[in-house]
Order: C-alpha cells, then sequence, then structure tokens
C-alpha cells in the first residue's frame, strides 16, 4: 500500500537525514544529564528547594519537557539543510505540496519529541519511582510536548525561511536553544531567592511553562495555572505554526550559502 505524501516525507526525513549516531546523541546526552546530576545533585540540594522532592524528581519532568526543543530543532535543521542543498526545489517540483512538506516536518517533530520523551521517563522512572505518571498525566505531558514542540519548529522553520546564511541561522539557532534551556526551570526552581530580573526572564519562557506544567502532572497536582500554561503554550505554537506558512508561502527557492 502506498503510504500518504506526509507519511513519506516523514519516513524520508529519518531515513536520510537523521543517522543513527545523531539519534543516539540527541537521546543519550540528556539521559546522562538525568543519571549524573540526578545522582550527584541529589545529594546535596535540598528537598526543601524543590518542592518536598528529590532533585532528580524534580529533574526528570525538566528533561522530559526539553524534548520539545529537541524535536523542533530537528525540524528546523532539516530544512534547512533541504534548502542548502536545493532538495526543496526537488521537492516541491515532484508530486508533493508545500503544505504536506510542511506537514511532514511537523510530523517528524512530534515523532521525534515522543520518541525522546519516552527515552527520559524510562530513564527517570527507577529514580522517581513506576508509579509517577498516571494516565492523565501522560496525556497532559504529550500534549505539553506537542505544543512546544510545535512552537519551536514553527520558529526555527521561520527564521530559516528568511534566512540565507549557514552561520547566521545555526548562531541564532544554537544562541536560542541554549537560552531556552537554561534560563528555565529545567534544571533549577524559582524561589525567593532567584533575582528579580532573572525571574522575569524565566517567566518569560516557553520552556518553564512546560516544565512546570509536566513536573504537575508526574506530581499528579495539575491544577488551573497549568491550564493557562497550556494556554500560553497553544497561542504560541499557533503564531509559530503561523510564521512558518507564511515563510513557506513566500519561500524564495535561489541558492542559498
Amino acid at each position: 500500500m502506498k503510504l500518504p505524501p506526509v507519511l513519506r516525507l516523514v519516513v524520508r526525513n529519518f531515513s536520510s537525514n537523521l543517522d543513527p549516531l545523531t539519534i543516539i546523541i540527541r537521546f543519550g546526552q540528556p539521559a546522562v544529564t538525568i543519571v549524573v546530576l540526578g545522582t550527584m545533585f541529589s545529594a546535596i540540594i535540598s528537598s526543601d528547594v524543590t518542592g518536598g522532592s528529590s532533585y532528580t524528581a524534580f529533574l526528570v519532568p525538566g528533561m522530559v519537557a526539553f524534548q520539545m526543543i529537541t524535536g523542533g530543532v530537528v525540524s528546523g535543521n532539516l530544512f534547512w539543510l533541504d534548502r542548502r542543498w536545493a532538495m526543496t526545489e526537488q521537492i516541491f517540483s515532484g508530486p508533493f505540496l508545500r503544505s504536506e512538506y510542511l506537514g511532514g516536518l511537523v510530523l517528524t517533530t512530534l515523532l521525534f519529541a515522543l520518541v525522546g520523551v519516552g527515552v527520559m521517563v524510562l530513564v527517570g522512572l527507577p529514580f522517581i519511582g513506576i508509579a509517577a505518571l498516571s494516565a492523565s498525566g501522560v496525556v497532559i505531558v504529550l500534549v505539553t510536548v506537542a505544543l512546544g514542540g510545535i512552537f519551536f519548529a514553527g520558529l526555527l522553520i521561520a527564521l530559516g525561511s528568511r534566512l540565507r546564511s549557514a552561520n547566521a541561522y545555526f548562531t541564532i539557532q544554537s544562541f536560542l536553544q541554549l537560552f531556552v534551556i537554561f534560563l528555565s526551570t529545567v534544571y533549577y526552581p524559582i524561589t525567593s531567592a532567584t533575582p528579580r530580573f532573572l525571574a522575569a526572564i524565566f517567566y518569560a519562557n516557553p520552556l518553564t511553562y512546560a516544565a512546570d506544567t509536566i513536573r504537575d502532572a508526574f506530581a499528579g497536582s495539575f491544577g488551573a495555572s497549568d491550564v493557562l500554561s497550556l494556554g500560553v503554550l497553544g497561542g504560541l505554537a499557533v503564531v509559530a505554526f503561523s510564521a512558518a506558512v507564511y515563510g513557506f508561502r513566500t519561500l524564495d527557492l535561489g541558492p542559498i550559502q
């Protein structure tokens, strides 16, 4: 049976652009982070700082949220490399619509992030307990990561559709990735001792909303503030995806460097 165009593009994305070593590194690094930081910091960071749980229990949901960036970066880089090597022209001249190509990138984001979530949960559960995540919590985690993944993928695809320099694109992508990760609540909580200007930056970071929502899903304390966080992520996802759609509609297929 012949696959639909979007699924054919997803298969192509994984088979031609994602080598096994790259996949292992992308999933292996955060998994090792859970094991090393969770083991070392749990012994020196008080549970009072992390809301009554161990540092590992605090870190695992943060690393799960981190997977939405991983998925977004994968699709953004795929799109840029396709432009760099003139693959977009070949795809659009074949039996594929621009909407199908964009849909394939988004689906690649979601699938890559989903695999990452599974790896992080499997690595983290021996530390935080097998009953740490309920069925409803799983749904909340997947929805949160999906919205965040669409946001970051849309943002990077929109940037990739405008920039014509590899140095500019990968510099901005690397800066955004580091900025978003380290100025969020993935690795550390916001406390009364956090400087106000840093707290303001943290609360302006979409990854903070994702990490806190996933943390509440693990703790079984999902509430109104988390619904608001999902609304923020959903709104950002719509804006970023709309920017990506606009970028595709006005995409210049000329050579880039």
